[in-house]
């Protein structure tokens, strides 16, 4: 798919910048039990269905295999009732955990056909998680199509997927189709969402509910982690997300500290994965990832934990690569002879005798 545009990043950059300061909120130390990351969120059970138990257990259990084969064998031609379609969100929760997203965005897509508008829940969050697996495809404009129609069932929703996690869905996907207005538009938007959530708890609840919200506002889809789809898509779309990655690190939240970490971490590993076979494109592919990481240590805090200086001291190690990456495509990217005599300073030709000046009458 043909981007439209590449996010300028120095105007990105101040805005992300001014948008991250005027959210710095003081938290006290976390020392909270922190709670697991589900697969997908809570969804009712329907009773007295021993299989289904079975299932759920599996999913909790993070095994993701025999519980895609449990829900499978539950699944009924054409689900309608709401049970039915419970069991098909939770089939695609599993296909999701096993990173199978095409099988996970089918299960969605039944959930959210069968549905239409009769259980409003289980079909939200359908299409929230729809969105999740688009990304995960490559199919950038669906995704964002799938984020609006979940924003629009946002009564639904969880109050953090609503306020928070859905606009900085939407921000990320807009900078992969290259519409740095409406990114920006809503990276404002997450941002004050996640202001709403952190103002309305305190403490130690405060603490956990911030670094859980940031880390999934910013975490990568199954597509990133495994470096698939368009290389350009992907560095547009973690220059929106690693913002709330860095927040959540350097948070020094017991769980959601390491995870964003990863997912860092990986990310920039993912940089060098993205090959081009025409030097131009893989030069400019560089230039951008160059762009990235200055982005991320324009927000660099400067009293940073242990935890965020491993992080930039990462990305540093990157930029110093990529310059001497860009520099060895450059020399590798000769001129031809006739373009270097073009550009040469020297021109062949042939020397030509200057016609002598007419002589000046003389005045009287």
């Amino acid at each position: 798919m043909e981007k439209l545009a590449v996010i300028r990043t120095p105007l990105a950059t101040s805005v992300i910048a001014s948008l991250l300061t005027s959210l710095i909120v003081s938290l006290g130390a976390c020392a909270a039990k922190p709670t697991q990351e589900p697969v997908a969120p809570e969804i009712p059970r329907p009773p007295g269905l021993p299989q289904f138990e079975q299932g759920v257990k599996a999913l909790e259990n993070e095994q993701y295999g025999e519980a895609a084969r449990i829900f499978d064998r539950l699944l009924v031609a054409k689900p309608a009732a709401e049970h039915d379609l419970i069991t098909s969100f939770n089939s695609g929760a599993a296909y999701e955990g096993l990173g199978n997203c095409s099988k996970a965005a089918d299960r969605y897509r039944e959930v959210t056909r069968g549905s239409a508008g009769k259980f409003g829940r289980v079909e939200s969050l359908a299409f929230f998680r729809l969105s999740l697996m688009y990304e995960c495809l490559g199919q950038d404009v669906k995704a964002v199509t799938a984020l609006l129609d979940a924003r629009k069932r946002g009564r639904d929703l969880p109050f953090t997927t609503r306020q928070a996690e859905i606009p900085a869905r939407l921000a990320a996907g807009y900078a992969r189709i290259g519409n740095r207005k409406k990114a920006l538009e809503y990276f404002a938007q997450a941002n004050a969402g996640l202001k709403k959530i952190v103002s309305a708890e305190s403490g130690r609840q405060q603490a956990d509910i911030f670094a859980q919200s940031v880390f999934l506002m910013g975490q990568l889809n199954p597509g990133q982690r495994r470096a698939e789809g368009d290389p350009v898509a992907f560095l547009q779309s973690l220059s929106m997300q690693q913002p709330y990655l860095l927040q959540a690190v350097e948070s020094g939240h017991p769980i959601w500290s390491g995870r964003a970490a990863a997912d860092l971490e990986l990310a920039y590993d993912n940089i060098w994965k993205y090959k081009f076979s025409e030097p131009e494109k893989q030069s400019a592919f560089y230039t951008q990832a160059l762009q990235v990481t200055r982005e991320l240590k324009q927000i660099k805090m400067p009293n940073e934990n242990a935890a965020a200086g491993a992080i930039f001291a990462k990305v540093d190690a990157t930029e110093s690569r990529l310059n001497i990456e860009t520099a060895k495509v450059g020399e590798t990217n000769k001129l031809t002879p006739e373009a270097q005599k073009r550009e040469g300073l020297r021109r062949d030709g042939r020397l030509v005798t200057p016609a002598k000046p007419a002589a000046q009458k003389k005045r009287r």
